[in-house]
Order: structure tokens, then sequence, then C-alpha cells
């Protein structure tokens, strides 16, 4: 079949059992039309194919492609392999696996993507209001893709990824509760960071920037609340950003295109949060550097930076925890190690408490929120 606009795709859904087929599987072509239709859903982008086939049981789909013609950019796959695909009481089709190869990226970023695998899936119908964008009418449990390298038009330097993976569960009204994953080996060439720029990472001694994200949260619908049990930021020989905590009131991420949508933020609310930074070289780096262009030693620059500290945080007009943030943020430079912050206030905090603290009395939000800063308090 060649290849079609994404209206024919969805013209197709309702196909299913052939006599080629054992009972209760779906037929090739209303597989492989289920599949990009609820990969676009709720999307500005098309999804085409080129052929579908029945092969021992599984569904083999040709020129897979996903295109954004506003922006003349497509994400094509030579072979989607759709194992053994079943009716399912959920959706369209079930599917114990479902595998993408030979992936390519073209327009103005362009690039290539290893294989690509989702397990335990469940298309849902296009046909139905499940809410979302791009690719949310897909259930998973687990989703893995591999060597991603991308190239921008007109600038130079491959940004590339070693290995993305998510695993979703505890699915309520077609959408998973809880997430965890992981982007690997995020690799950023110091060619790609402008000339001008004040923090290239070879100013600071790397020939590359590699970053690692890693999460796990969970959202409970009855406590109305978003639990993160760590979020990581990891640079490469640098040191790891991390973030836990709890979170009320959290809008429902399929709705932040409504009009809305800003005003349902305000409402979230802060139950606790730690972030906490540990250094592994990079706040040594930065101090080095700074230092460099003050013709200063890092000692002295740090002992410098430490003494204006006071003058510099007045404006946050609570003396007592300006002297908390001072010493804390003080011997962290003098001593690069762990700076932590904590907030948990005795009860849960809104955007709009913050927004409304910021306006008449901004000295209270760090009492508000029960705020503390520390330096070197768990190596």
């Amino acid at each position: 079949m060649s290849s079609r606009s994404l209206a024919a795709l969805l013209a197709s859904t309702a196909l299913f059992f052939t006599a080629s087929f054992p009972a209760a599987a779906i037929e090739a072509e209303a597989a492989a039309d289920a599949l990009a239709a609820a990969v676009v859903k709720g999307s500005h982008v098309e999804a085409t194919y080129d052929s579908a086939a029945e092969d021992g049981g599984n569904v083999t789909i040709e020129g897979f492609k996903i295109t954004r013609k506003s922006e003349d950019e497509a994400v094509s796959f030579d072979e989607v392999v759709i194992e053994s695909p079943s009716d399912s009481d959920k959706g369209v089709f079930d599917s114990s696996k479902i595998t993408f190869t030979g992936g390519k990226l073209t327009g103005d970023s362009t690039g290539t993507l290893g294989d690509a695998t989702l397990t335990d899936v469940t298309v849902l119908d296009p046909k139905e209001d499940t809410g979302g964008g791009l690719g949310s009418n897909i259930l998973f449990h687990t989703a893995e893709a591999t060597d991603l390298k991308v190239t921008r038009k007109d600038q130079p330097g491959e940004v590339t990824v070693d290995r993305m993976y998510v695993e979703s569960g505890n699915v309520v009204d077609n959408v998973a509760q809880d997430s965890k994953g992981s982007v690997e080996g995020i690799t950023i060439p110091s060619a790609l960071f402008p000339p001008d720029s004040a923090f290239k990472p070879d100013s600071l001694g790397y020939d590359k920037l590699v970053l690692d994200v890693s999460w796990d949260g969970s959202r409970d619908l009855k406590a109305k609340t978003v639990t993160i049990r760590d979020f990581t930021l990891s640079i490469e020989n640098g040191g790891d950003l991390s973030v836990e905590g709890v979170l009320g009131e959290v809008p429902d991420a399929r709705k932040l295109n409504d009009p809305n949508a800003a005003q349902d933020v305000t409402k979230t609310q802060l139950h606790n949060l730690t972030i906490r930074y540990d250094d592994k070289s990079l706040a040594g780096r930065v101090l080095d550097f700074l230092a460099k262009q003050q013709n200063l030693s890092r000692d002295d620059y740090a002992k410098q930076i430490s003494a204006a500290l006071p003058f510099l945080l007045a404006a946050i007009n609570n003396p007592p925890f300006q002297n908390q943030v001072a010493a804390a943020v003080g011997g962290f430079l003098q001593d690069p190690k762990s700076l932590t912050i904590d907030m948990a206030p005795d009860a849960p905090v809104s955007g709009d408490d913050l927004i409304t603290l910021a306006k008449t009395q901004p000295g209270a939000i760090p009492d508000k929120l029960k705020a503390t800063v520390s330096a070197n308090t768990a190596e």
C-alpha cells in the first residue's frame, strides 16, 4: 500500500479479522493504521507508511514516517514490527512488543536513531477522547531507544544520546500515574556553543559536555499529589543536581494547552522539597575560570565573593535567612562539596500564596516555606 494521509489511516482503524490470522488477531493494515493514528493523535503531524503485511503472526510495517509538514521535519523508520497484535478490550489492539528499526531524522534536524522498542503495548482508539498530545494514545510498560545522533542545519557539531528509557505503570483512565527512567550519555560538543558564550565547555576544561538525566515519580489521584522520589541531572566529571519532594494540586499534563493552564499551574502546592548539588569538579572549574578573569587565585576570589554575600543578599529582607545563606554558600565556595536547600512548610504553600507574598512581604517567603540552606551536610 502506498503512503497515505492520516485521514485515510483513520478510516481503516475498524478493519479486523481476516482468514490468514488466528482468532482475535487484528488485520495487518488495521494494526498499522491504528498505530499511525494513535501516534499523531492531538498533534499537528501526519503519519504515513508504505506497506503492512502479516508475517508469522506479527505485523511488519515498511516505511513508517511521522511528518511535521509546517516545519518540513520528519522521523522515519525503515521497519516497524508489531508482535502478535490482538483485539483489545481497552483499545484497538494489544501487543507484547513493538520494535522500530532504521530510524532517520530529516529537515532542519538530521540524524539517525538506533532500535526503539515498546513493551506491553495497548494502542487506544484515536476516535475516543483520551486527551494528551503526540503519542499519548499508546499505553506501554517500557519504552527504550538507543544511539540517537542529531545535527542541526547551519550549526556545527553533533548531539548524541546513548540511551533513553522509560518505565510506566499504575494506569488510571488511560494515563500512567507512575513513571521512572533515564536519558543517558547526552553528549553536546563544545563547538555547538556560541563563540562568545561565557561558559563554553572548553573554557572550563571539558572537550564536550556529557549529561545524564534520571527520574522516579508518581501521582496519587486521591491525595492530588505528585511525589518526586528522585530527579537527578548529572554532568560527567562535573556534579549532580538532585530534587526530591511532594507537590500538590499539580495540573494534568494533558491540559497544559488549555486557555486557563497558567492559572491552574499557580494553584500547585509545595508540600516539601529538597534540592541538593554535589560537586565533582564543576564548581572548582567555574571558580578557577572567574578568578583568572580577575587575576586572582581561586581562594582569594572565593573569599572575596563570600565577603560580599551579606550585601548581595540584603534584598531578601530577612536577616536570619540571609545570614544562613551567606554562611552556607560562602562555605561551599571555599570548599565545594555539597549544597542543600530544604523547604518543609507547616502546611502546603501554593504558587498563588507565593505570588501574594512576593508583592506584599517578600522577606516572609523563606519563613513561610521553612526554607533552610546548608553546605557539606552529608559527605
